[in-house]
């Protein structure tokens, strides 16, 4: 079952996303990424998704704290 986004929620899976990516290299195609990069991508930005539904489900009972990655109270660089 796919969950409707928040705005936090996308925002939280951008940033997992400019987080690979910045260690990776903005110069760095997403098409040209090898396998190992991609499956990195994946697993941030679902980890991310999961900890906005867990959030969204009960959040009262579960406080994600979301990693700090330098973009919290900045733009998505892309």
């Amino acid at each position: 079952m796919t969950h409707p986004l928040t705005h936090d929620a996308q925002r939280a899976c951008l940033q997992a996303l400019a987080s690979v990516a910045r260690r990776i290299g903005f110069d760095t195609p997403l098409g040209h990424y090898n396998q190992a990069q991609a499956v990195e991508v994946i697993e941030s930005i679902t980890h991310a998704y999961e900890a906005s539904i867990r959030a969204q489900s009960n959040p009262s009972a579960y406080k994600v704290a979301l990693p700090l990655d330098g973009f919290e109270n900045d733009s998505i660089p892309f």
